[in-house]
């Protein structure tokens, strides 16, 4: 059985559960609240981190997550997103993202975006790539993309690998996906 609920009504929801859930799958943006709702015994993971394992290679952007940690006052991040939504004031991409990156690092970055099919050749010159979870882009694409990145040298994450490790909780994040790649004996 599958559940929706906000992420201010997780608490009441698992109250109101006979049995806890096998797992909570939540929004990038309300990882941190949501992770703070559930219990460390109950497994967590996000939308985009589900992405990032199904469409790419995964242990790449789990490394380019932790190459947040190198980066220096200046460099350029690439924020890509696949799809050419309309911006909102509190957009993940363009406002939320950047922000969490600039007081976790406490670095003066330098943030750039691409939408849609717009993805650069040359991606030299950036420090890392983020990228949305590609949802409206098919596996080959987000594959493709990764793959650049990796020719060039530079670190390539996604949103939800990001946002959790900028939370403290990449680990926690993954127990799931440990948990079905590991062989039952």
């Amino acid at each position: 059985m599958a559940l929706t609920v906000k992420e201010s009504e997780v608490t009441d929801m698992l109250r109101g559960l006979a049995a806890k859930p096998a797992l909570v799958i939540t929004d990038s943006q309300a990882v941190r609240e949501v992770a703070a709702a559930v219990p460390e015994d109950i497994r967590l993971t996000t939308f985009s981190t589900l992405f990032a394992r199904y469409k790419g290679d995964f242990a790449a952007q789990l490394a380019g997550a932790a190459a947040i940690d190198t980066l220096k006052d200046g460099d350029r991040v690439l924020i890509a997103e696949g799809c050419s939504h309309h911006v909102t004031c509190d957009d993940i991409g363009r406002v939320k993202i950047p922000n969490w990156m600039k007081k976790y690092t406490g670095r003066e970055l330098k943030f750039e975006w691409t939408q849609g099919a717009d993805f650069p050749d040359n991606l030299e010159d950036y420090a890392l790539v983020v990228h949305c979870g590609g949802c409206m882009l098919n596996q080959q694409e987000m594959k493709s993309r990764a793959a650049r990145a990796a020719a060039q040298g530079v670190p390539y994450t996604n949103y939800g690998v990001l946002i959790a490790f900028l939370n403290g909780i990449l680990e926690r994040s993954l127990t799931f996906l440990k948990a079905i790649d590991e062989p039952s004996l």
